[in-house]
């Protein structure tokens, strides 16, 4: 279940990682375009800072999803570095959930939600040990 569930959310962030930089692509093209600035910034600078913003919270989301996917053909537990950046990937749904369902619909806050299932559901199963023995009971 372990594998199945660490390529689902490895896809669902690769998944969302192109909608985040194609969403990067569009608001940046967008700013830059426009003829106002916002508090004496210039567009070209709200642009660049989108394109930023929203590159770095992809290449996140693609290293979380190329370290499930790493995991789940390695068929082994994942360490402690990757599980730490699982919790952080999982907090960061959960933010940008509640955020979505705020500002853009349900559609899309179900998605984060799913997504932030596989990701507390691969948290909870914990490291696998196919080697320890069986304790006998007393």
């Amino acid at each position: 279940m372990r594998i199945w569930a660490a390529f689902g959310a490895a896809l669902l962030l690769l998944l969302e990682a192109l909608v985040t930089t194609v969403l990067a692509l569009v608001l940046g093209l967008g700013i830059k375009r426009q003829n106002m600035s916002l508090a004496g910034l210039a567009p070209s600078g709200m642009a660049l800072g989108v394109w930023v913003g929203l590159g770095a919270l992809a290449g996140f989301l693609v290293l979380v999803a190329l370290l499930l996917a790493f995991t789940g053909a390695r068929r082994r537990a994942m360490g402690r570095p990757t599980r730490i950046l699982l919790i952080v990937c999982a907090v960061l749904h959960a933010l940008l959930a509640a955020v979505t369902l705020a500002l853009s619909g349900v559609l899309a806050f179900v998605v984060l939600i799913v997504t932030l299932g596989f990701l507390v559901l691969l948290i909870q199963l914990g490291p696998a040990q196919p080697d320890a023995a069986p304790t006998p009971a007393r």
